[in-house]
This record gives C-alpha cells, structure tokens and sequence, in this order.
C-alpha cells in the first residue's frame, strides 16, 4: 500500500485535484494495486474515481486533538507506532509515502499554519521509519531562517525529492552540500501534465455547442483568479502586483473582444468555493462579466457546474487560445496543445513553463500593468497559430519526459 500526502482532491481547488489525480492514474496505470489518498474527510472510506478505486483517510490540521485525524493527534500516534488513529495506521503500514505538498506549499510564504501542516506530514513518515518520496514540487522560499531549517532537515532525511524547477533544484543541491545525490534529488517537469481527460457531463448545451470543433469563430479562454481579484488591493500589496489583477484581467478581456469582433471568450474557474469566499473564481468571473457589460452579453460564457480537474482539461482543450494566473489552468490548456499564456504573480508559473522549454509564454503581472498586459494578450493570442506549431513540436518530448520520471518514481516506490 502507497499513501499519498498533500494532494487532497476535496479542497475546491482544481490544480491541487490535478495533482492528485496525475499521481494517483500514473502509479495504477505501472501496478499499484492499492493507493490511500488524505483528504479532509472522516475515518477511512472508499471512492471509485472512474480509472480505479481509491482509499481515502481523513487528516486534517486542526485543533480537535481529541481526534485520530487531526494532524497533531496522528503523528504522535504515528511516533508510538500507529495507535487507535486511522491516519498513523494507514503511514505505519504503508510501503512508501508520496508527498506533493499542494504543488507550491512547502514554504512559509502562505503563513506558518500551512507550513506547519506541511512539516508534520512529512515528519509522520519519517518518524514511523517509512520511506519518505517528495513528488514534484517548488521548494520555498522562506522568510524565516528556522522554517528553513526544519525544511532543510526533511529534505535531507527524506528517502527521495523531486522538483518541478531549475531554481528549486539549486535550493536543494546547495543546501544539502554533500549530501545531494544526483539519484535521489530529481528535477522534473510537473506531474500535471500527464492528467488525463474526462468529457464533462453537465455542461449546458450553448456553451458545448461553442467547445464544437465545427464552430464559426475564435474561441478564446481566460481563468479570473478569485486569490487575486476579489480583494484585489490586498494581493497587490501581497504578490507586488504592477496593478490589481481586476483591471489586468479586465483589459485583457476587453482586449481580446475589441482585437477581433469574431472571437467569443470562455471564462474557466479552477477554484471551487463558495462565491462568499475569498478564493471563489467563480465569484470572480461574474464580477468580470458585469464590469464588461453589453461587451459580454452573446461572447463571453462562463464554465459553470463545478466541473472536475479531468473535466476542466477536456474544456480547456477545446478552446484555440488560453491565459490565466491558476497554474494548473494553463498547465491544463497547453500540456492539449493549446496555445496558452500564463500570468505569474509569483517565480512558480515561469520555473514550471522554463521545464517544459516554453518559458517565453509567462507574463509577469508584477512588471505589466493593465494596458501593458492587455498588449501582451493580444499579441499572444494573434499568434495562437504559430505558437500552436511549435508547443505540438515540443509535446511529444514533454509527454515522454514525464512518463519516463513517473516509470522512475514509481522504481522508487518498488513498483
């Protein structure tokens, strides 16, 4: 039995499902008959997910000690050997232990809570003497030296450590020193790019009558990012955005309209949350929509429904163009062979896009205001065609690439 860590596919965040799901896929199609998956739910459970059935354990960073899935309670119990806990039990008697931390969580950046989850997850392997394997991920930054430390000493205690970026590999080759092993500590390309597709089964009939291969016009995709745009005066304090995301994606969106007046526009929300919270893309992409007006009332659509990670790969390689500042969005878009732009607001978008040699297609919001971005998009979006050609040049070896690192992890795994 493998447990995988930090990839829970009930967060509401689609990039985090992506990894889940590529991970999960990638190991049962090389002969692992039994995966456990963490999640937020209670007790141990099972899923069909379709592809494979799936074990699933609760752990959960939270205050209620008192229970077994609380990440506390669970790896006390996993240092005394497992205990009345279901998560400690499911790490003690696993093979290996697969952690992802999210893509882009092993670092103090989001706050010490999370950086806390991140550590003791890891540290429940270690300590129950199981095989600790780091999937692809960004490693840092840190702010602070002792969050650094303890990330350092995990890295090196750790049995294996993959990394997503070029500037990731050199934080781990530098600080490890001596104890970097070239066969151990992996750059690699995202996992996500190997996430298959599943053709949705609610989408309504207007907006899969414009996903058809036969359409008339242009169809253009755009993610609005909730993290940036619902309070978007305070994530340009955060991320030291050159503007506020609203008025970056809405010139880009007026943008895109304005250069050709065939061309329709499909918003795509990547984060499921309620339209409450601070996070909703959805929220985000309705305030869009009536920002632009009468300009969006028969050409712009939005994905609604809450369509799956699988499910949101299908859609987004249906479109000719794509941007967005949701990562695994635009991993999503041009592991398809979409042309796609990506709009960093931190270094994560550009390592992932310079691993797969097409890092030139990264806009960076902290340097493009609004009209600046706007330009970019449409200059982007007016060489789809010529882009498209070089990105399917390059998709066989991206493909090839990680199928080959995921045959290595799952060696690892002694699959």
């Amino acid at each position: 039995m493998f447990t995988l860590l930090n990839a829970a596919p009930d967060t509401g965040n689609q990039g985090v499902s992506a990894l889940c799901h590529s991970v999960v896929s990638g190991l049962v199609g090389r002969g692992a008959e039994r995966i456990t998956v963490a999640d937020h739910g209670r007790g141990q459970r099972q899923a069909d997910w379709g592809y494979t059935t799936v074990d699933l354990v609760g752990l959960t960073h939270n205050r209620r000690f008192w229970r077994g899935d609380s990440l506390r309670t669970a790896r006390a119990m996993a240092r005394i050997g497992g205990g009345i806990g279901a998560p400690a039990r499911v790490i003690k008697r696993s093979k290996a232990v697969l952690d992802i931390s999210g893509g882009d969580s092993f670092t103090d950046i989001y706050g010490r809570k999370r950086f806390e989850a991140m550590a003791l997850t890891k540290r429940m392997a270690l300590d129950a003497g199981v095989p600790l394997i780091l999937l692809p991920q960004k490693l840092g930054p840190f702010k602070d030296s002792a969050a650094a430390t303890e990330a350092v000493d995990i890295l090196r205690r750790a049995t294996a450590v993959w990394v997503r970026d070029a500037q990731s590999y050199a934080f781990l080759a530098e600080k490890l020193g001596r104890d970097f092993d070239p066969q151990r500590h992996r750059l690699a390309v995202d996992v996500a790019v190997a996430l298959p597709q599943a053709r949705p089964s609610n989408l309504d009939s207007n907006l899969m009558s414009w996903l058809a291969a036969n359409r008339a016009f242009p169809l253009a995709g755009l993610n609005v990012s909730g993290l940036l745009c619902n309070d978007a005066s305070a994530s340009r304090q955060t991320f030291g955005l050159a503007d506020t995301h609203d008025a970056q994606i809405e010139a880009v969106a007026r943008g895109l309209l304005t250069a050709d007046p065939k061309l329709r526009l499909v918003l795509v929300p990547h984060v499921h949350k309620n339209e409450a919270e601070p996070e909703s893309d959805l929220a985000a992409a309705r305030a869009l929509v009536r920002r632009l007006g009468s300009l969006a009332e028969t050409r712009v659509r939005i994905v609604e429904g809450q369509p799956s990670a699988m499910e949101l790969k299908w859609i987004l390689a249906r479109l000719d163009w794509f941007a967005g500042a949701r990562m695994h969005a635009t991993i999503g878009a041009f592991s398809s062979g979409v042309p796609t732009l990506g709009l960093g607001y931190t270094d994560k978008a550009q390592g992932v896009f310079d691993e797969c040699d097409i890092g030139k297609d990264v806009a960076d919001l902290r340097k493009l205001d609004a009209r600046a971005l706007a330009d970019r998009a449409v200059a982007s979006f007016s060489a789809r065609e010529m882009d498209r050609a070089g990105l399917r040049s390059r998709l066989d070896g991206i493909r090839a690439r990680a199928a080959g690192e995921m045959d290595d992890i799952a060696r690892q795994c002694g699959i």
